[in-house]
């Protein structure tokens, strides 16, 4: 084979051009040709290709939340910041290593024009990483080095929106401001996300009119049509926030328009309802309407009914926004946000109108599902709190009341009452049954049952739900959405099923939870209790004694309702009604010169407002002269003869609070020694301290703390003794009848007696070992908890792999379990620093739950048997003593 020798010549001289145009210390065209495209199309490419993919991911996986304005820009959240690390770790190597062997810095200046490039892509890579120093750097670096580049303005821009992250707003307007006063900038320089950025940084510095102009320019200029549809939406929501209606109702009617992403469509045209103010609402009517005649709004119906609320409620139609808004809660599917709302809004619609008791039932069902963020979690909590004490004080004149009158018909009256009572008792018992029904075989489907509203709204579906097609389709969907094509088998929730043995031995054993106190309510032929008409006869008040004790508790009842009213509701008006209805009915009761006083005060605080007028001569004159021509000798005729004693009193019962509250701080860091020692002081040296009763009850606890019983038994009975009727006095005779009960329990099999729980039944071992929390259902949420649980694990425990499981143990508690501990030794010490926390677990070690270590055999047996009373004997026998 012959060589061509020409060709030989070509190759070799092609070999020495590569060869020249490889390097970086030339400034000529081919060295400069041969990196920039080297640079471009190899590592710069690619790596912003990747950088796209992964931001495109990012936004697409987040979820926007309308019930805030929408962010301008997606940036998504920590947790994906983590999962798309690696990806946007590899972009900063990808141009690290183009910037590495193809930067052409010669002279001070950079001639391959592609480095300006890579740095970008770094400096953003850092950003999505929430590197945001890094990125800083990255960003400042570009806008330093890389002037007149393309490169150095779009990275100023992202400098300030680096320095907006680490809340540098100064720094972040005077990076935009540099790039606004270029006179000329580059081609493609992306004027619309200058505006963009400008109106996001104004709206986290409060300027909402800024932001407005400097988002319509983003809108108007913009050429991307996803950005167009979320500027022009966030657009619509800043107009609707400024109370600019009909700019707000113009522009989410743009956005319905512009062929939007489902959410925003949706959202767009509901917000439309939401926004409107004044005028013909008609054609909102109408869409919403259509709206929830469309199945592909199902999930979302709760939120249309709500709109519907809403525009009735600006249309003074009370009664019907109240039926949409229960129609709302009652439709919603998986958006408890949106159900929180609902019952929100009814909450407070009832509670303006002083209708407490249904009030209080909505704030009470609304702080379960309320984030702990939501602004108004800790107002709903304490109102919940605080109308439930007065509906329970409601509840006990309402059914004093009711027995007087019964005990005051005659017989034949009272017969026909009992029966008509004994009727609605059954209705409502069937009812219940069927809920009951209906959430069991919801679960067993993996759905969940709708909650029942009150009143469901007009026109609504009263179909039952497993007999409403669609409303199984939906079930369907998001079972399958949530858990897949899963086969119907048991425990189809679980990869590992022998890990539910012992629920399975406990669950095939027990029966019906409810069976036991079903039967425990029925008499002799069968049939429950309250069927008997003699059981309602058992607590009429028909003789003095007894109606004497009912005037009693109505007479307190009012008073407590009275000051509830006046001192946590600032509800003057209902509060006078209550002390005036007991003033008016009990001449001499216990409460009669307190509520003589409060009236006093009440009035007294009116007149000085200055806006006071006596229509009915009800004075603080009037009422200060009853106390002291009836009680001159009283604390309240002293303290209207001289009002400054009750500044100085209120000043010092602060104090003596603060005090208290630093010294319940020790109790819960269980230094009871010292706890003890200083309620002993106080009680010694303070006999007129506000609070002695509860420095009665806490030392009696820090007793009970040091685990000498006897000790503690005497401090209760001293309490229960001394402060009767009291709150203090109530929690000790309970804490009272629990040791008496577990003492029975204890009793129990040297008694012989059949049936009785025995604690000898346990077995005492020293192997693996469970820790069991015992919670009752108004525990509040169990999921929470468990989260709570194991943020407590995964600090004290890093290590080591805790199993967090919770079943139902009967019709009224839930045990979690954790497991498994290698002995008894590793389960005691988990024990111990489960209960010493202060911080962590609040809320769950200091609310007296029942809490033990049990061993498998032991914990089926108590899981089997349900008895409680009986393993706390065991364990403190066999666990405690020695502690």
């Amino acid at each position: 084979m012959k060589r061509n020798p020409a060709l030989q010549t070509a190759v070799v001289l092609l070999l020495a051009v590569l060869a020249g145009g490889c390097s970086k210390e030339k400034d000529r065209f081919l060295n400069r040709t041969y990196h920039r495209l080297t640079a471009r199309d190899n590592g710069w490419f690619n790596a912003n290709e990747k950088l796209k993919e992964t931001v495109a991911s990012i936004e697409k996986a987040y979820v926007d939340d309308f019930d805030k304005v929408l962010p301008l820009f997606v940036y998504g959240t920590e947790e994906q910041a983590k999962g798309a690390g690696g990806d946007l770790e590899k972009c900063i190597e990808k141009c690290s290593l183009v910037i590495e062997r193809h930067s052409m810095d010669i002279k001070g200046k950079q001639r391959n024009t592609w480095i300006d490039d890579a740095y970008f892509v770094i400096g953003r890579s850092y950003f999505y990483k929430r590197a945001w120093s890094d990125a800083q750097r990255t960003f400042d670096y570009i806008g330093r080095r890389f002037k007149d580049q393309d490169r150095q303005h779009e990275a100023k821009v992202w400098l300030a929106r680096t320095l907006m992250e680490t809340e540098q707003y100064a720094r972040a307007q005077s990076a935009l401001d540099e790039v606004k006063e270029v006179k000329e900038l580059p081609k493609r320089f992306p004027h619309d996300e200058l505006a963009a950025v400008q109106a996001d940084l104004d709206l986290r510095r409060g300027k909402v009119d800024d932001a407005i102009m400097s988002l319509e320019r983003a809108v108007d200029i913009t050429k991307d049509q996803r950005s167009r549809v979320r500027w022009t939406f966030i657009l619509a929501q800043l107009y609707q926030a400024k109370g600019m209606d009909d700019r707000s109702i113009a522009a989410y009617k743009r956005v319905a328009r512009m062929n939007p992403p489902y959410e925003l469509a949706f959202h767009a045209q509901v917000f439309q309802a939401l926004a409107f103010d004044r005028g013909d609402s008609k054609a909102l009517r109408k869409m919403l309407t259509r709206m929830l005649r469309d199945d592909k709004h199902v999930d979302h119906f709760d939120m249309i009914h709500y709109a519907l609320a809403d525009i009735d409620l600006k249309e003074n139609k009370d009664s019907s926004a109240i039926a949409h808004l229960k129609r709302s809660a009652y439709v919603s599917t998986n958006d408890t946000r949106q159900k929180a709302k609902s019952w929100l809004r009814l909450a407070d619609l009832y509670f303006d109108d002083r209708a407490y008791p249904q009030a209080q039932l909505y704030y009470d069902s609304t702080s379960t599902l309320l984030a702990e963020e939501h602004p108004r979690h800790e107002e709903v909590a304490t109102r919940a709190e605080v109308l439930g004490e007065l509906v329970e004080q409601l509840n006990i004149i309402a059914r004093e009341d009711s027995l007087q009158a019964m005990a005051g018909m005659d017989p034949a009256e009272r017969e026909k009452a009992i029966q008509r009572m004994i009727r609605e008792r059954e209705k409502a018992e069937a009812e219940k049954e069927a809920a009951e029904r209906e959430a069991r075989e919801a679960e067993a489907a993996g759905i969940a049952a709708p909650a029942r509203p009150a009143t469901p709204a007009a026109g609504g579906s009263g179909a039952w739900y497993f007999y409403n097609p669609q409303q199984l389709g939906r079930g369907l969907s998001e079972f399958k959405k949530k858990w897949g094509n899963r086969p119907l088998e048991d425990d189809w929730r679980r990869r590992d099923k022998s890990g539910s043995a012992v629920v399975e031995e406990a669950g095939e054993e027990e029966g019906d939870p409810t069976a036991e106190a079903k039967e425990e309510e029925k008499g002799q032929e069968g049939e429950p209790e309250w069927k008997d008409p003699a059981f309602y006869l058992k607590a009429l008040p028909t003789s003095d004694t007894a109606l004497a004790a009912s005037n009693a508790a109505i007479c307190e009842a009012m008073y407590r309702s009275g000051m509830i009213y006046k001192e946590k509701l600032k509800d003057t008006d209902n509060a006078i009604e209550s002390f005036e209805t007991l003033i008016n009915r009990f001449e001499e009761c216990r409460f009669t010169p307190e509520s003589h006083y409060q009236m006093y005060r009440i009035y007294l605080a009116r007149e000085k407002s200055g806006s006071f007028i006596d229509f009915g001569g009800s004075t603080s004159q009037a009422y200060a002269n009853i106390i002291l021509e009836r009680w001159p000798d009283s604390e309240f005729a002293r303290l209207v003869r001289d009002p400054s004693l009750l500044e100085g009193g209120e000043a010092r019962r602060k104090v003596e609070a603060a005090e208290y509250d630093q010294l319940y701080r020790e109790f819960r860091q269980r230094n009871f020694l010292l706890v003890i020692s200083t309620c002993n002081q106080v009680i010694a040296n303070e006999p007129n301290n506000h609070l002695l009763g509860k420095y009665h009850l806490l030392k009696a606890m820090a007793i009970g703390g040091t685990r000498e019983l006897s000790a503690f038994r005497n401090a209760l009975l001293e309490t229960k003794d001394r402060f009767p009727g009291t709150e203090e006095g109530k929690a000790a005779e309970d804490l009272l009848a629990m040791l008496d009960k577990q003492a029975a329990t204890e009793a129990a099999p040297a008694d012989g007696e059949k049936g009785a729980p025995a604690a000898s039944t346990y077995r005492m071992e020293q192997g693996p070992h469970y820790i069991a929390l015992l919670l009752p259902d108004s525990a509040g949420d169990i999921n929470a908890m468990k989260m709570k649980i194991s943020d407590f694990n995964r600090r004290y425990y890093p290590g080591r792999t805790i199993l967090i499981e919770s079943s139902i143990l009967d019709d009224t508690h839930q045990v979690v379990l954790l497991r498994l501990f290698d002995d008894k030794v590793a389960a005691m010490a988990y024990y111990q620093q489960f209960l010493s926390d202060v911080g962590m677990l609040a809320g769950i070690n200091d609310q007296g739950h029942p809490i033990f270590a049990i061993s498998p055999d032991n914990y089926a047996q108590l899981y089997r048997n349900k008895d409680v009373d009986a393993y706390a004997a065991f364990f403190t026998r066999n666990y405690l003593t020695k502690r």
